[in-house]
Protein backbone atom coordinates (compact mmCIF):
# COMPACT_ATOMS: atom_id res chain seq x y z
CA UNK A 1 0.00 0.00 0.00
CA UNK A 2 1.46 3.36 -1.03
CA UNK A 3 1.77 6.02 1.64
CA UNK A 4 1.97 8.88 -0.85
CA UNK A 5 -1.23 10.83 -1.35
CA UNK A 6 -1.77 11.50 -5.05
CA UNK A 7 -3.53 14.72 -4.02
CA UNK A 8 -0.09 16.27 -3.58
CA UNK A 9 0.46 16.35 -7.35
CA UNK A 10 -2.62 18.56 -7.62
CA UNK A 11 -1.44 20.67 -4.68
CA UNK A 12 1.93 21.30 -6.32
CA UNK A 13 0.23 22.13 -9.62
CA UNK A 14 -2.05 24.64 -7.94
CA UNK A 15 0.74 26.36 -6.01
CA UNK A 16 3.34 27.68 -8.48
CA UNK A 17 5.08 29.64 -5.71
CA UNK A 18 6.46 27.00 -3.39
CA UNK A 19 8.80 27.53 -0.45
CA UNK A 20 12.35 27.98 -1.73
CA UNK A 21 14.26 28.76 1.47
CA UNK A 22 15.48 26.24 4.08
CA UNK A 23 13.37 25.76 7.19
CA UNK A 24 15.04 27.62 10.05
CA UNK A 25 14.17 24.93 12.61
CA UNK A 26 15.95 22.33 10.49
CA UNK A 27 19.05 24.50 10.10
CA UNK A 28 19.21 25.10 13.85
CA UNK A 29 18.76 21.45 14.81
CA UNK A 30 21.28 20.17 12.26
CA UNK A 31 23.96 22.50 13.62
CA UNK A 32 23.02 21.71 17.22
CA UNK A 33 22.89 17.92 17.06
CA UNK A 34 24.85 16.74 14.00
CA UNK A 35 28.35 17.15 15.38
CA UNK A 36 30.27 16.21 12.22
CA UNK A 37 28.21 18.31 9.82
CA UNK A 38 30.98 20.87 9.17
CA UNK A 39 33.85 18.37 9.21
CA UNK A 40 35.25 18.58 5.69
CA UNK A 41 37.44 15.54 6.29
CA UNK A 42 34.42 13.27 6.63
CA UNK A 43 31.74 12.51 4.05
CA UNK A 44 28.30 13.00 5.56
CA UNK A 45 25.31 11.35 3.87
CA UNK A 46 21.89 12.96 4.28
CA UNK A 47 18.58 11.51 3.11
CA UNK A 48 15.49 13.75 3.02
CA UNK A 49 12.07 12.13 3.12
CA UNK A 50 9.55 14.08 1.07
CA UNK A 51 11.91 16.79 -0.16
CA UNK A 52 9.10 18.67 -1.91
CA UNK A 53 10.28 21.62 -3.96
CA UNK A 54 13.76 21.30 -2.45
CA UNK A 55 13.91 24.24 -0.02
CA UNK A 56 16.49 22.44 2.13
CA UNK A 57 18.75 21.35 -0.74
CA UNK A 58 20.79 24.60 -0.97
CA UNK A 59 21.44 24.42 2.78
CA UNK A 60 22.81 20.88 2.58
CA UNK A 61 24.78 21.67 -0.58
CA UNK A 62 26.45 24.54 1.29
CA UNK A 63 27.66 22.01 3.86
CA UNK A 64 29.23 19.79 1.17
CA UNK A 65 27.32 16.74 2.33
CA UNK A 66 26.20 13.95 0.02
CA UNK A 67 22.51 14.65 -0.36
CA UNK A 68 19.77 12.21 -1.32
CA UNK A 69 16.07 12.91 -1.49
CA UNK A 70 12.83 11.12 -2.27
CA UNK A 71 9.56 12.75 -3.30
CA UNK A 72 6.31 11.15 -4.41
CA UNK A 73 5.41 13.75 -7.02
CA UNK A 74 6.91 13.22 -10.49
CA UNK A 75 6.01 16.83 -11.34
CA UNK A 76 8.11 18.27 -8.55
CA UNK A 77 11.05 15.87 -9.00
CA UNK A 78 11.30 16.80 -12.69
CA UNK A 79 11.54 20.45 -11.65
CA UNK A 80 14.25 19.61 -9.12
CA UNK A 81 16.30 17.78 -11.75
CA UNK A 82 16.22 20.93 -13.88
CA UNK A 83 17.21 23.11 -10.95
CA UNK A 84 19.86 20.74 -9.56
CA UNK A 85 21.03 18.57 -12.49
CA UNK A 86 23.97 17.28 -10.44
CA UNK A 87 21.43 15.54 -8.18
CA UNK A 88 19.45 13.85 -10.95
CA UNK A 89 20.46 10.39 -9.70
CA UNK A 90 20.22 11.27 -6.02
CA UNK A 91 16.74 12.84 -5.92
CA UNK A 92 14.19 10.27 -7.00
CA UNK A 93 10.48 9.71 -7.35
CA UNK A 94 9.33 7.25 -4.74
CA UNK A 95 7.39 6.40 -1.62
CA UNK A 96 9.38 6.66 1.61
CA UNK A 97 6.98 4.22 3.28
CA UNK A 98 8.28 1.53 0.88
CA UNK A 99 11.23 -0.58 2.06
CA UNK A 100 12.82 -0.62 -1.42
CA UNK A 101 13.60 3.10 -1.23
CA UNK A 102 16.19 2.39 1.48
CA UNK A 103 17.89 -0.65 -0.04
CA UNK A 104 20.83 1.25 -1.54
CA UNK A 105 21.76 2.94 1.74
CA UNK A 106 24.30 1.47 4.11
CA UNK A 107 24.90 3.69 7.10
CA UNK A 108 23.29 7.07 6.58
CA UNK A 109 24.44 9.85 8.90
CA UNK A 110 21.26 11.92 8.91
CA UNK A 111 17.65 11.43 7.85
CA UNK A 112 15.40 14.49 7.82
CA UNK A 113 11.82 15.30 7.02
CA UNK A 114 9.88 18.50 7.29
CA UNK A 115 6.14 17.81 7.71
CA UNK A 116 6.27 14.89 5.27
CA UNK A 117 6.10 11.72 7.34
CA UNK A 118 3.31 13.27 9.40
CA UNK A 119 1.07 13.10 6.31
CA UNK A 120 0.58 9.35 6.80
CA UNK A 121 -1.33 7.04 9.11
CA UNK A 122 0.19 5.20 12.08
CA UNK A 123 0.95 2.05 10.08
CA UNK A 124 2.88 3.92 7.37
CA UNK A 125 4.71 6.11 9.91
CA UNK A 126 5.84 3.05 11.85
CA UNK A 127 7.13 1.45 8.65
CA UNK A 128 8.99 4.63 7.69
CA UNK A 129 10.66 4.86 11.08
CA UNK A 130 11.54 1.16 11.00
CA UNK A 131 13.25 1.49 7.62
CA UNK A 132 14.90 4.76 8.63
CA UNK A 133 16.33 3.17 11.78
CA UNK A 134 17.86 0.34 9.76
CA UNK A 135 19.27 2.73 7.13
CA UNK A 136 21.02 4.93 9.69
CA UNK A 137 24.47 4.05 10.98
CA UNK A 138 25.02 3.67 14.72
CA UNK A 139 24.95 7.18 16.09
CA UNK A 140 22.94 8.40 13.11
CA UNK A 141 20.39 11.16 13.61
CA UNK A 142 16.74 11.43 12.59
CA UNK A 143 15.31 14.95 12.52
CA UNK A 144 11.57 15.44 12.10
CA UNK A 145 10.30 19.01 11.72
CA UNK A 146 6.68 20.09 12.18
CA UNK A 147 4.97 16.82 13.01
CA UNK A 148 1.52 18.19 13.70
CA UNK A 149 0.33 18.26 17.30
CA UNK A 150 -3.11 17.34 18.60
CA UNK A 151 -3.19 20.95 19.87
CA UNK A 152 -3.41 22.10 16.24
CA UNK A 153 -6.82 23.62 15.51
CA UNK A 154 -7.26 21.42 12.44
CA UNK A 155 -7.17 18.24 14.53
CA UNK A 156 -10.90 18.78 14.97
CA UNK A 157 -11.52 18.82 11.20
CA UNK A 158 -12.12 16.06 8.66
CA UNK A 159 -12.88 12.48 9.58
CA UNK A 160 -10.87 9.77 11.29
CA UNK A 161 -8.87 7.68 8.82
CA UNK A 162 -7.24 4.39 9.85
CA UNK A 163 -6.47 5.39 13.45
CA UNK A 164 -7.52 8.02 15.95
CA UNK A 165 -4.53 10.27 15.23
CA UNK A 166 -4.99 10.47 11.46
CA UNK A 167 -7.56 12.70 9.79
CA UNK A 168 -8.58 12.78 6.14
CA UNK A 169 -11.05 14.58 3.88
CA UNK A 170 -10.31 17.95 5.49
CA UNK A 171 -12.27 20.48 3.46
CA UNK A 172 -10.97 23.82 4.76
CA UNK A 173 -7.65 25.47 5.62
CA UNK A 174 -4.10 24.50 4.67
CA UNK A 175 -4.87 20.77 4.82
CA UNK A 176 -7.70 20.92 2.31
CA UNK A 177 -7.34 18.18 -0.27
CA UNK A 178 -3.97 16.76 0.87
CA UNK A 179 -5.17 13.35 2.05
CA UNK A 180 -3.97 11.99 5.37
CA UNK A 181 -2.85 14.36 8.13
CA UNK A 182 -1.44 12.83 11.32
CA UNK A 183 -1.54 14.60 14.68
CA UNK A 184 0.46 13.51 17.73
CA UNK A 185 0.66 14.15 21.44
CA UNK A 186 3.83 13.57 23.48
CA UNK A 187 2.92 10.04 24.49
CA UNK A 188 2.24 9.05 20.90
CA UNK A 189 5.52 10.55 19.65
CA UNK A 190 7.44 8.54 22.23
CA UNK A 191 5.60 5.36 21.22
CA UNK A 192 6.46 5.92 17.55
CA UNK A 193 10.17 6.46 18.32
CA UNK A 194 10.57 3.47 20.65
CA UNK A 195 13.55 2.10 18.67
CA UNK A 196 15.37 5.42 18.85
CA UNK A 197 16.60 7.49 21.76
CA UNK A 198 14.90 10.87 21.58
CA UNK A 199 17.46 13.56 22.43
CA UNK A 200 15.27 16.60 21.75
CA UNK A 201 11.49 16.96 21.69
CA UNK A 202 9.98 20.41 21.32
CA UNK A 203 6.36 21.41 20.84
CA UNK A 204 5.55 24.71 19.10
CA UNK A 205 2.18 26.31 19.71
CA UNK A 206 1.59 29.45 17.67
CA UNK A 207 -1.45 31.69 17.97
CA UNK A 208 -1.64 34.64 15.57
CA UNK A 209 -3.24 37.54 17.42
CA UNK A 210 -3.74 39.44 14.14
CA UNK A 211 -5.76 36.55 12.74
CA UNK A 212 -9.16 36.82 14.33
CA UNK A 213 -10.20 33.32 13.25
CA UNK A 214 -8.80 31.90 16.49
CA UNK A 215 -6.71 29.37 14.57
CA UNK A 216 -3.81 27.74 16.42
CA UNK A 217 -0.82 26.08 14.75
CA UNK A 218 0.93 23.41 16.81
CA UNK A 219 3.66 20.95 15.90
CA UNK A 220 6.56 18.88 17.20
CA UNK A 221 10.26 19.03 16.34
CA UNK A 222 11.97 15.70 17.03
CA UNK A 223 15.64 14.74 17.14
CA UNK A 224 16.33 11.06 17.72
CA UNK A 225 19.52 9.01 17.63
CA UNK A 226 20.22 5.39 16.76
CA UNK A 227 22.24 3.95 19.64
Amino acid sequence: MSGFSEEWNDTYSERPRLTSWPWSDLVSLVYRYCKDIDNNDKEICVFELGCGAGPNIPFFKSLNVKYFGVEGSRLIVDSLHKKFPELSKQVVVGDFTDKSIYKSFNGLDIIVDRASVTHNDVFAINKTLEYSFKALKKGGIYIGIDWFSTKHSDFSLGKEANDKYTKTDIETGNFRGVGNVHFSNEEHIRELFTSFEIISLEEKVIYNFQDFSGHQFASWNIVAIKR
